[in-house]
């Protein structure tokens, strides 16, 4: 395994939101919309990793993968949250503790259907 990279905190300087969605219910027990719950608002350092576009059920899609490098948080992450940055939400596909447990490495995908 490699030596693990000095990190500047300039470095962190995209700013990235990771949430929570879940399904709501009203009182009758019928499903009523979705909601989302902000879990960490928090200043990450971005780097694309890999773009591809295939096909899937006769349709062009895009996918991007991300590396999402933030402050280590107590806070409870996992892989049903999503990272929003930029505009898009990234599929968080798998968290790991970092230089120490000082930082949290968030891999996401993000993918679009064309047309």
């Amino acid at each position: 395994m490699g030596e693990m990279k000095t990190i500047q905190a300039g470095e962190l300087n995209r700013r990235v939101q990771i949430l929570r969605r879940s399904a709501e219910q009203g009182e009758d027990g019928f499903y009523t919309g979705v909601q989302e719950q902000l879990i960490h608002g928090c200043w990450a350092k971005v780097t694309f990793t890999s773009g591809t576009e295939m096909m899937k059920a006769n349709a062009d899609f895009s996918e991007v993968k991300a590396r999402f490098l933030i402050r280590h948080t107590a806070k409870r992450l996992n892989t049903d949250m999503f990272v929003r940055f930029g505009g898009r939400e990234y599929e968080i596909t798998y968290i790991n503790d970092y230089a120490g447990r000082k930082y949290m490495e968030i891999w996401g995908t993000w993918k679009q259907r064309e047309g």
